[in-house]
């Protein structure tokens, strides 16, 4: 299979696979993942979005020693960097879009580091300066969970953001930290839509028209997307793309990405893999298998030069242009 450049806006690797197992899981080499740096590199990745997924602290409270979500984002973010750090000769972190035209231009891959689940900020807008200066460079701002500045949409669908979320959404377009609509409840994504000043992601979504669970978003919400200049990541999981089934094949991801390409226009598609972070019966259940996906996206009837788009073009563009 022929390989394709790609950027891929969201993966859970280091904590759900590699952090809490550095003796015998790793970045480079781990087959036992969705995604590893040797099979990133072989299927020609150009930048990878790494999340620091934030768990509810009562879910890992008895077996780690962090006493709060700070605690844990910074042992993540720690546990991030001496993975990059040893690995050096295939993958460095950038903060700019001028570090990923640097090492496009050396044949290195990009890192960025991202978080999911907003609740580290517990309240303190300052964090944000600190998350920034680690390198921090987007945020979901919920996941599955109310916090601090929301809640998400599988809960409270209708809630909108709290009054440190919005406090949130106005310093993060200072800072120049991009803002990750996925996992929020829908009142939620349009208050982000009225406070944020400056284009958004849905890092890891699909169509709600195709299969409905609150995590995938409406015709209007993709309008909505494309009119901020934003993107939506599309998600590999089965449960986002065909209702009430355990198997996801490249097709059906094909599908979603017609679909909102056709109702916002093909700028906005681009892939979220959620990597590391789903389950179920996968046709594509790691990065090595991206050409299939490039040829379902074809056989839907996208040009070539629209294939390259979503695969890589269009983020590459929306981070020269936010990050």
């Amino acid at each position: 299979m022929n390989k394709m450049r790609f950027i891929d806006l969201h993966c859970d690797t280091v904590v759900c696979e590699v952090m809490g197992n550095e003796d015998s899981k790793n970045l480079r080499s781990n087959p036992t993942g969705m995604l590893d740096l040797l099979r990133m590199k072989e299927a020609g990745c150009l930048l990878q979005c790494f999340a620091l997924y934030i768990p509810p602290m009562k879910r890992i409270a008895s077996t780690t020693g962090e006493a709060d979500e700070w605690d844990f984002f910074n042992d993540a973010a720690d546990c991030y960097d001496r993975q990059i750090a040893a690995n050096t000769d295939l993958i460095r972190p950038v903060g700019k879009y001028a570090d990923i035209e640097k090492n496009m231009a050396d044949g290195i891959m990009s890192s960025m580091m991202t978080i999911e689940n907003g609740e580290p900020l517990n309240g303190k807008i300052e964090r944000l300066d600190e998350m920034y200066r680690r390198g921090v460079r987007l945020i979901t701002l919920t996941h599955n969970q109310e916090n601090t500045l929301g809640y998400p949409n599988c809960l409270e669908p209708d809630a909108g953001l709290k009054p440190f979320g919005i406090e949130t959404v106005r310093r993060m377009n200072e800072l120049g930290i991009i803002i990750d609509t996925a996992h929020l409840s829908d009142g939620g994504f349009w208050n982000v839509v009225k406070h944020s000043s400056k284009p958004f992601v849905a890092s890891h979504s699909n169509a709600r028209e195709l299969c409905p669970v609150m995590r995938n978003l409406t015709d209007d919400m993709l309008r909505a997307v494309a009119d901020k200049g934003g993107m939506v990541g599309l998600n590999y999981a089965a449960d986002f793309l065909v209702d009430k089934t355990r198997y996801t094949y490249c097709a059906d991801i094909a599908r979603h990405a017609r679909y909102m390409a056709d109702k916002a226009g093909v700028d906005i598609v681009a892939l979220g893999s959620d990597f590391d972070g789903i389950g179920g019966e996968l046709e594509m259940d790691d990065c090595s298998k991206l050409p299939l996906l490039a040829e379902a996206l074809r056989r839907e009837g996208f040009t070539e030069d629209e294939v390259e788009r979503v695969f890589y073009r269009n983020a590459q563009r929306f981070f020269e242009d936010n990050l």
